[in-house]
């Protein structure tokens, strides 16, 4: 028997649930006629208990995780087969060892990540949240800004004069702010970009000194084409089966 270290060890959220989807509990047997206080064996109670807590956990407060890559070989069909069955469904092992779009993004994802110095747990805490992966919250707005046309159009008619008359003396000031911009504008993180900077800063310890907004960008950029791959694949079946 070897110990393993359980730093080495140490599985990510989307890791488990890729575990716990290719080997569901089994269901267990029916007690027997006219029993009383009658206990499984083994009693998988307790384990059934925690794979339904982890499953609710991911869908409710983690349903990023589910659009990452795909997570498990087994189809739809034989993860519900297993589910199902008292026994242990047997699984050809070329199919259960075969690597899977996530472990490939995984692996991919680490190596890119290197040359900054991240260390494991702020890796892990990264791909656990999902950092820069959520969409910001634009379609509200644009609803908004949608319902306020026909004010703005008013309003735009009003100030069109205005703002014509006020262009040349704007002219100048516009010139010196935008050659301002141009000196210190290299390495700016884009506005939609905030809230996973803020993540961010949560996440890695010393960001501002270990890290630079180029650096911040090149991150966000990795994590989005390594595991936001599996956003692009999920819509694209959404859109097949609405079809």
């Amino acid at each position: 028997m070897r110990i393993v270290d359980p730093q080495s060890a140490t599985l990510t959220n989307i890791e488990v649930l890729a575990y716990l989807t290719a080997n569901p509990p089994r269901r267990p047997p029916n007690p027997p006629p006219n029993s009383r206080n009658w206990v499984p064996s083994p009693d998988l109670r307790d384990h059934n208990t925690v794979v339904k807590e982890i499953h609710n956990y991911v869908t409710r407060l983690s349903p990023h995780l589910l659009n990452y890559p795909k997570y498990t070989n087994l189809t739809p069909a034989q993860i519900q087969a297993q589910a199902q069955s008292t026994t242990t469904t047997a699984i050809p092992p070329s199919q259960i060892n075969a690597p899977t779009p996530l472990d490939h993004a995984l692996r991919e994802l680490v190596t890119r990540l290197q040359p900054y110095g991240l260390t494991k747990g702020e890796v892990l805490m990264i791909v656990n949240l999902g950092v820069g992966l959520h969409a910001p919250a634009t379609e509200g707005e644009d609803g908004e800004e949608a319902g306020e046309g026909g004010e703005e159009e008013e309003y735009d008619d009003e100030n069109a004069e205005q703002q014509v008359n006020g262009g040349e003396d704007m002219n100048g000031m516009m010139e010196v702010d935008g050659a301002e911009e141009g000196q210190g504008g290299e390495g700016e993180i884009p506005e939609e970009d905030y809230g996973a900077l803020a993540l961010l800063d949560t996440v890695i310890e010393e960001r501002e000194e270990r890290l630079s907004n180029d650096d911040v960008n090149n991150v966000l950029a990795i994590i989005r084409e390594t595991l936001g791959s599996g956003m692009k694949g999920s819509e694209g079946e959404g859109m097949d089966e609405e079809g």
